[in-house]
């Protein structure tokens, strides 16, 4: 059930991005990616009213960094403190990774009802290989604009250089990999929640963060295209 929820996810984001780059539409790309937060919401509730095991928290990435893009608040509250908390280190989830999505979800919690972030930024700075994570997370409770700044810069080149690693290998599948190959999703969450903050960031170009990505969300999304998991319908917003 969960890869299948997973599967459905990853469609949804490679239709928001066909939207977004092959037709030049933000609102279809933005309500695309509702609905993956949707439907992973949803099976976070499920698992959840019925205590079994949540999924990888990394796993759940692209579908907060997504809704964060797209500026829908209670939605993103609503998948981030779902997500759990802890290390499924025997899933084959990587410490960094689980520690990079948790201080992501922690930045919404802390824009949206003012979690304090610091124990998951402090993990995050232990265990990430590259300064620029939790330095960008710290700016953005600091609303710290110089610094957010030049850790964004230094984190686009860290995601550039892998992008373009994967690019040029022969391992990664298109469906899954062809979204990611000019959008940045996290890229886009970390500067909707510069705004968000209050942050002065310029209007400049950010290679995998077209500006038609960022322009405001005006279509207002109905809850629709979802799967039905037991009762967690109940529990949309």
């Amino acid at each position: 059930m969960i890869e299948e929820v997973r599967e459905l996810c990853r469609c949804f984001v490679n239709i928001a991005a066909a939207t977004l780059l092959l037709e030049g539409r933000p609102q279809p790309f933005f309500l695309n990616l509702c609905r993956t937060a949707e439907n992973w919401r949803r099976l976070l509730l499920h698992l959840e009213r019925r205590k079994l095991q949540p999924p990888p928290a990394s796993w759940g990435l692209i579908p907060l960094a997504g809704v964060v893009a797209t500026g829908q608040w209670e939605l993103a509250r609503q998948v981030a403190e779902r997500m759990t908390t802890t290390w499924q280190k025997d899933s084959g989830e990587y410490a960094a990774e689980f520690a990079w999505t948790s201080a992501l979800a922690g930045l919404v919690l802390h824009a949206t009802r003012g979690e304090d972030p610091t124990p998951r930024i402090q993990e995050l700075a232990r265990v990430s290989k590259e300064e620029c994570w939790p330095t960008l997370t710290q700016a953005l409770v600091d609303k710290d604009t110089p610094t957010f700044l030049s850790a964004f810069s230094d984190a686009l080149s860290h995601h550039e250089a892998r992008t373009e690693k994967l690019a040029r290998g022969f391992t990664q599948r298109e469906d899954h990999f062809g979204a990611h190959r000019y959008l940045w999703f996290e890229g886009l969450a970390l500067l909707r929640l510069a705004h968000q903050r209050g942050l002065d960031v310029p209007n400049e170009r950010y290679r995998y963060c077209p500006p038609l990505a960022q322009v405001p969300m005006t279509e207002s999304y109905q809850g629709d295209w979802v799967t039905r998991l037991g009762d967690a319908a109940s529990g949309t917003p």
